[in-house]
This record gives structure tokens, C-alpha cells and sequence, in this order.
């Protein structure tokens, strides 16, 4: 607990160094402008669900970035609204890295916790960041933690219990996820030993076998630990292109105590869909599927149950379904 703490105050420390410093923006290269231009329109004007978003900070939790509903009022008098934790590829400490994704996903009713402080416009769209942050070495943060994600779930349960927040019993604290991508998923892997967390989502990412060396940052992302998660998981990924392949279908085989779904699509390599319009082609089947495990809703279900499931049908998609 003492590392943990310690780990959360340099990051709040640096976080708050970060956001008062102005940052030079890079413009994107002229090829990919347009695709820049219209991606960034699409998460300005708050994603398409039926609530707008926005991506915010906030001082009670300076590590981390937020993304809401401009309206928490409106949204939240449909149903009090789901939690999302996520962690970045690379656990790049950087909140914005996917707001594309995260954007299109908030605007449909969750309140999301992602890992790091806002960062320049630039690490939005760029496929790969230099060093994990695309700033000046002398502004650069270190990597994130898994116990990030714990941290967000804890002030999450925390400003849905006190009075004066905005989201004072607006928050679903018994609907709570944890997902990221890459080396963010693994850190989920690691986050999902926490009882409070009712599904996993591992985004082209798995676990190393045990006898390789952790990932600094990830936690406890073993295959063991896969023993220690009892709640339904969803592995998604991109084909034999994608790095993180081979490992996440080990994972699906490993995986014995809880439901499950292993989805990977053709032709798409490990990450580039995520600075794609409204996050890419993940985005809708994500949304579906927190839709179906935190919203119990039943058309979402259908996404992916059943031999004749919607995903399963899909363009491109392979699925593999146990437990269900």
C-alpha cells in the first residue's frame, strides 16, 4: 500500500507539472490531415450515442483523465451510469492517447477513468509515440501502473458517495469494468482480481507465459493470475499480424473460470484502428458489449451469443465463444 501511494503521489506530482506547462502541437502529416481532421471533429462534437461527451480533468485526481457526459443530470436519470477503467497501449501515461475510442464509448452513458493526465493533441492521432510520450524528455512522464486502474474505480465509488460532487449518486458502482489495450490490457488483467469489477475486456493483448519476466507497470498479469478472475472476459484482437495474437488466444484456452469470448479480425495489425473515425471498427462491439454486461441490455446480448450472434456474422470477424 506504501508503494502504491508513493507510485500515486510522483504521477499526481508530475501530472499537475505537466498541465501547467504549455505544450508545442504537432501537426499531423499532410497525408493523414484529413483523417486527423475529421476524427478530432467527431470527439469535439462529443461521439455519437445518445449522450454527448467530454473529456475533462479533474483536480481530486490529477493522474488520470476523465470522459462524461456533458449532461450527467440527463444521462444519469436513464439509469445511474456504468464505470470504466482502462489503461493505455504501451502504459503510456497519457489520458487523452485514446479519446477517439473512449469519446465514442462515454457518449453512450459510462463514465470513464483512463489512465494519465491529458497529454498534447498529437498523441490522439500518432500510431507510435517516441520514448511513450510524445513531449520533450525534460516533460516526460513515466510509465503508468496497474494499480492506476485502482485508483480510478476507488475515486470513482468515492465521488458517487460524497455529497457536492458531480456525480454524486449518478455512478452504477455495482456495474464496473476494466479494460485496456496492449500493455493497458494486461494491466486489466492484473486490475480484475479486484471484486468490485464485474467484467473484463483485454484489447490486442494477453498474458506472457510465467516464465517470462513482467512488463514493468503491468501488475500481476501472469497466466496464473487468469485463475484469480471469475467474471465474464472478452479478448479481442486483430489477426496473426497482430503481436499480441498468439497470446491472447493462450489466454482464451487458459481461461476456465468464468465465461468467455475470443473475437480477432482479419486484417488488422495491433493498434492503428484506435486513431481511426470514432476509434475504428472495435468500437461498436466494445460498446455492445458493456452494453450487455454492466446494462443487461438483451439486443446487445445478441452481439455475441449464439451461432447466429451479429459479431459472429460480421465482415471479417473470427469468434470463439465458451461459457455463455
Amino acid at each position: 500500500m506504501k508503494t502504491r501511494f508513493l507510485k500515486f503521489a510522483l504521477l499526481a506530482a508530475i501530472g499537475s507539472s505537466l498541465s501547467a506547462q504549455p505544450v508545442t502541437e504537432e501537426a499531423p502529416p499532410a497525408e493523414i490531415a484529413a483523417k486527423v481532421a475529421a476524427a478530432t471533429a467527431a470527439a469535439d462534437a462529443g461521439g455519437q450515442g445518445p449522450f454527448k461527451a467530454e473529456m475533462v480533468s479533474d483536480a481530486s485526481l490529477p493522474t488520470h483523465t476523465i470522459y462524461r457526459p456533458k449532461n450527467l443530470a440527463a444521462a444519469s436519470a436513464r439509469g445511474k451510469l456504468p464505470i470504466l477503467a482502462w489503461g493505455n497501449g504501451a502504459c503510456t501515461n497519457i489520458g487523452n492517447r485514446f479519446r477517439y475510442f473512449l469519446t465514442e464509448i462515454a457518449s453512450n452513458g459510462y463514465v470513464i477513468v483512463a489512465i494519465g493526465p491529458k497529454g498534447p493533441r498529437n498523441a490522439e492521432w500518432k500510431v507510435s509515440l517516441d520514448a511513450n510520450n510524445p513531449l520533450p524528455p525534460a516533460e516526460r512522464l513515466p510509465g503508468s501502473y496497474a494499480d492506476q486502474l485502482g485508483d480510478a474505480i476507488d475515486w470513482a465509488v468515492k465521488e458517487n458517495a460524497r455529497k457536492g460532487s458531480p456525480y454524486f449518486g449518478r455512478l452504477d458502482t455495482n456495474a464496473i469494468a476494466v479494460a485496456g489495450q496492449s500493455c493497458g490490457g494486461l494491466q486489466a488483467i492484473s486490475a480484475a482480481a479486484d471484486k468490485r469489477v464485474k467484467t473484463l475486456m483485454v484489447l490486442n493483448s494477453g498474458s506472457f507465459p510465467d516464465t517470462t519476466k513482467p512488463l514493468a507497470g503491468t501488475g500481476d498479469a501472469r497466466k496464473a493470475s487468469l485463475k484469480r478472475i471469475h467474471m465474464p472476459v472478452l479478448w479481442m484482437s486483430g489477426d496473426e499480424s497482430d503481436v499480441a495474437y498468439k497470446n491472447a488466444n493462450a489466454d482464451f484456452e487458459a481461461f476456465t473460470t468464468g465465461p468467455a469470448i475470443r473475437a480477432f479480425h482479419a486484417g488488422t495489425g495491433h493498434s492503428e484502428h484506435y486513431r481511426d473515425l470514432r476509434g475504428g471498427i472495435f468500437t461498436p462491439y466494445v460498446i455492445d458489449w458493456l452494453d450487455w454486461q454492466l446494462k443487461h441490455k438483451a439486443a446487445a446480448k445478441q452481439t455475441f451469443t449464439g451461432p447466429g450472434c451479429t459479431l459472429c456474422k460480421a465482415a471479417g470477424w473470427t469468434v470463439k465463444q465458451k461459457g455463455l
